[in-house]
């Protein structure tokens, strides 16, 4: 089964960490990455652009089309990985591996639709 893990955090905290810090967090997303990998679990994964250059369309046919995101919250999807196992419990053990509470973030554990 596919789980997306969705990667949530505030962009304005990012300012306030330290460069060397920042490296830091970096190279442990890269060392989290090579891990699902070594596991066969990963599928795929991409950090996300600032929510500022973000559109959302809505309406029907798609008439509207706003800036930014159409959900006002702190926190915004910086990133995600897609990742396949055998059950939610294994995807929420992977979930609690992420780095992105080293920055103060969350992942949300999401299962993909079969069809």
């Amino acid at each position: 089964m596919k789980y997306l893990l969705l990667i949530y955090g505030e962009e304005s905290a990012w300012a306030e960490i330290p460069p060397a810090r920042a490296g830091e967090i970096l190279q442990a997303y890269g060392a989290y990455t090579e891990k699902l990998t070594k596991a066969g679990v990963f599928v795929a994964g991409e950090e996300l652009d600032a929510v500022a250059k973000a559109k959302s369309v809505r309406g029907v046919g798609g008439t509207q089309v706003l800036d930014g995101p159409f959900v006002d919250t702190k926190e915004a999807l910086g990133g995600f990985y897609l990742i396949e196992c055998g059950s939610e419990a294994e995807a929420l053990s992977w979930a609690k591996q992420a780095p992105t509470m080293l920055h103060g973030g969350g992942i949300e554990v999401r299962p993909a639709m079969m069809r």
